[in-house]
């Protein structure tokens, strides 16, 4: 009887002493690129969402594309959009590894303000980058050490940046109009990504 309660103890003792050890390198890379703080950008459309739904709805409503209108009609319409399960998960690894998440959307800021707010536990900053020179300058400024983007133009401005570029794939059913040649630039493909 003694011999199977040494046993029991033994047992969870060596899973609480593996438990523990996990815990504390989880702990000091967390609190390292924290401390460091490094970012992660991921691409809104067709990267992290699937947003051809919100740019059919604000089609629908006969707006010139490019207008401010149009950009808070599409803004607006993120509750149609479909969240890409693959990027999703990889941005949450990242920020459980202690690196803050941020969103490039390229379209109009205008009517975002509930479009940010439903993606804040995930992301620290949304930007809405009207142009890649700006893309460029802010993947250039902050600590960035990975883009993740759908468009062949996102990765260009990583590559320029001296930030690890991921390829993550456009959903096959997307309508959204960017150059989109995977492979083009060795960059490297987050796997599941399109669906």
């Amino acid at each position: 009887m003694f011999e199977a309660i040494a046993a029991f103890f033994s047992t969870w003792f060596s899973r609480l002493k593996a438990f523990c050890m996990l815990a504390g390198a989880w702990g000091f890379i967390f609190s390292v690129n924290s401390l460091i703080g490094f970012r992660a950008g991921f691409e809104y459309d067709d990267g992290l969402s699937y947003s051809t739904p919100a740019f059919q709805a604000a089609r629908k409503e006969a707006l010139e594309a490019g207008t401010p209108d149009y950009w808070n009609a599409v803004n607006r319409s993120y509750m149609y959009e479909r969240l890409k399960p693959a990027p999703w998960l990889a941005a949450w690894a990242l920020k459980a590894a202690g690196i803050r998440i941020e969103v490039f959307c390229d379209r109009g800021p205008e009517g975002s303000d509930s479009l940010a707010a439903s993606w804040r536990r995930l992301a620290g900053d949304f930007h809405f980058t009207r142009d890649e020179n700006e893309k460029y300058s802010l993947l250039e400024k902050k600590r960035f050490i990975l883009y993740a983007g759908a468009s062949d133009a996102g990765i260009i401005q990583a590559r320029k940046a001296g930030v690890y570029p991921l390829r993550l794939q456009k959903s096959p059913g997307s309508e959204l109009r960017f150059d989109y040649t995977p492979g083009k630039f060795g960059e490297r493909r987050l796997p599941l990504s399109r669906f």
